[in-house]
């Protein structure tokens, strides 16, 4: 069953682009369902009812299961390519909010005069993905931040994977929060400028398995891994 995102669940109504989805992509007759979640927690099952103009009835109720803890996942720049496919599963396994980040080692630095049409398309695709995997809300894009605004992204826990001494994330045995910021490097890893500044700052070293993942890989499977261990406390 289709999700959409919608203003509001007094007035259910689509927007034009979500009306030419239903109609032409999906190819949706009067009868067939979808959920419209209003993105603070709320939604319904709605039935069409015309397709010219389309009409929706409620027919029941949403109910979302609580997630544990508000994970914060903020991803060094990587390829445009690599990015938006990492911003998608990320968003499908698990995260909450991703903020990017210029790394010392980044082959990206940033996108220049370009970012704010980049922050719109990478929220667009944060948005459907969470349309995909049936979440509350949509899943938030920021950024581009340095190392230097990690202040304002502190969660109760906060995290840094690495190669090396740190306790695997499922072997950590973190304690609950409510929130938890897990900071991920770039292709060439963390510079040590960068580890200092993190152990600094308090931010945890863990490590996500002996592989070297490539950056997009450890984003997903951190927050992938957050989850499992959240299932099986």
């Amino acid at each position: 069953m289709q999700q959409f995102f919608i203003e509001s669940l007094k007035e259910l109504k689509l927007s034009k682009e979500q009306e030419r989805q239903c109609t032409k992509v999906l190819r949706m007759r009067a009868g067939d369902k979808i959920r419209l979640v209003d993105g603070s927690g709320s939604g319904v099952i709605a039935e069409l009812t015309n397709m010219n103009p389309l009409e929706l009835i409620e027919i029941d109720t949403i109910t979302f299961e609580t997630q544990k803890t508000h994970i914060t996942l903020i991803a060094s720049l990587i390829r445009p390519e690599r990015l938006e496919w990492m911003i998608q599963k990320a968003c499908e396994v698990g995260a909450n909010r991703i903020v990017l980040m210029q790394a010392d080692h980044g082959v990206v630095r940033d996108f220049g005069d370009r970012i704010q049409r980049k922050l719109e398309r990478w929220n667009l695709i944060a948005k459907e993905a969470s349309e995909q995997a049936y979440l509350s809300t949509p899943v938030t894009i920021e950024g581009v931040i340095t190392k230097e605004d990690l202040e304002k992204y502190r969660s109760d826990l906060n995290v840094f994977a690495d190669l090396g001494p740190g306790d695997h994330i499922m072997n950590a045995k973190l304690p609950h929060h409510e929130s938890m910021t897990i900071v991920i490097g770039p292709e060439g890893g963390f510079s040590e400028s960068e580890v200092k500044y993190f152990n600094s700052k308090e931010f945890a070293q863990i490590s996500l398995g002996k592989s070297v993942l490539r950056a997009e890989t450890a984003s997903i499977i951190a927050c992938a891994l957050v989850r499992a261990s959240e299932a099986i406390a």
